[in-house]
């Protein structure tokens, strides 16, 4: 009972109270720009920042609340979904909701989807490192291994936050229990060979 009341609770919290800092933030309307497109980008960060407090709360739990957990969580990332697709109809050059929206729909379990926001968001700014690395990590997913280190190559010399993100995500989806051993080895090795390279790198405090 105690746990349903908790999500529940969630839904009701304001956007200063339930959600971390997320990048990017959305943007700043400028003139003739539509606030429509923002206003639901905000709100779809504000639902998958959610998502992400409640997935670090569930590491914890088994059994039945686990279950309840990860039906919000999805229920959450579905929520964001719908705002950054509404934010994308508004405003069809908004890359950062391209991207927000591959972001979920990789979540929800629609890869195609993803992949499709990612491209769009990096046609319209193909320097833009969130999708670079978000995409890159779907490629890893999809088991385009190479694609994954093409783009790791892209973000080592654009972004290198974002290149020491992607590497940290190699490393954990290496150590899922799912993947096969001797590419889980490759890939440790690899991560490991090109932290070394990348060095020291001040990263920002944010969830894949």
């Amino acid at each position: 009972m105690k746990i349903q009341w908790m999500l529940i609770l969630i839904l009701t919290l304001s956007n200063s109270v339930l959600a971390a800092p997320s990048k990017p933030a959305p943007r700043k309307p400028k003139e003739g720009q539509n606030e429509a497109a923002i206003r639901h980008h905000k709100e779809g960060l504000r639902h998958r920042d959610a998502a992400w407090v409640y997935e670090e709360k569930m590491s914890g739990i088994e059994g039945e609340d686990r279950e309840k957990y990860a039906r919000f969580i999805q229920d959450l990332y579905n929520r964001a979904l719908g705002e950054f697709a509404k934010a994308t109809e508004q405003d069809s050059t908004y890359y950062q909701a391209f991207s927000s929206l591959g972001y979920v729909k990789r979540k929800t379990g629609d890869m195609d989807g993803a992949m499709a926001a990612y491209n769009r968001a990096l046609t319209l700014n193909p320097n833009y490192a969130e999708a670079i690395e978000y995409r890159a990590e779907a490629y890893l997913i999809m088991g385009q291994v190479e694609k994954m280190k093409k783009a790791y190559g892209v973000l080592a010399a654009l972004n290198r936050p974002h290149a020491a993100r992607l590497l940290t995500f190699v490393t954990q989806w290496a150590d899922s229990e799912e993947n096969d051993a001797d590419m889980a080895t490759s890939l440790r090795a690899w991560a490991s060979e090109k932290k070394e390279k990348l060095g020291e790198v001040k990263t920002f405090v944010e969830k894949w």
